[in-house]
């Protein structure tokens, strides 16, 4: 993969994107970190690799653009999932915590 092109390390990080779009929608949390870990990686060669001009082409702003949206989609997700994990969250401490109280019983007679 070092020998790779720019463009086709900017592609195949568009791929990894939309895969994790993917397997967020379908909460697969194991497969999206997978995904996610990956990308990055991916971004470490990006990063080390000559641009030669892709991200000014036509083509390779078209591509950049989609890996934001994406990007953007990803975020707004993964704030849904951490909204329902906390409220479920809060669910059940409420619950947890009304079934630990303790029962007050006066017991005179």
């Amino acid at each position: 993969m070092a020998d790779k092109k720019a463009s086709e390390l900017w592609q195949d990080y568009r791929f990894l994107t939309q895969e994790m779009v993917k397997f967020l929608t379908k909460q697969d949390m194991n497969l999206f970190y997978d995904l996610m870990d990956q990308r990055e990686r991916l971004q470490t060669l990006i990063d080390q690799t000559v641009d030669d001009g892709f991200k000014a082409s036509p083509i390779g702003r078209s591509l950049l653009l989609e890996i934001k949206q994406e990007s953007q989609l990803i975020i707004r997700r993964l704030q849904l999932v951490f909204n329902n994990s906390k409220r479920q969250q809060q669910v059940s401490d409420a619950y947890s915590s009304h079934s630990a109280e303790p029962v007050n019983r006066s017991w005179n007679r």
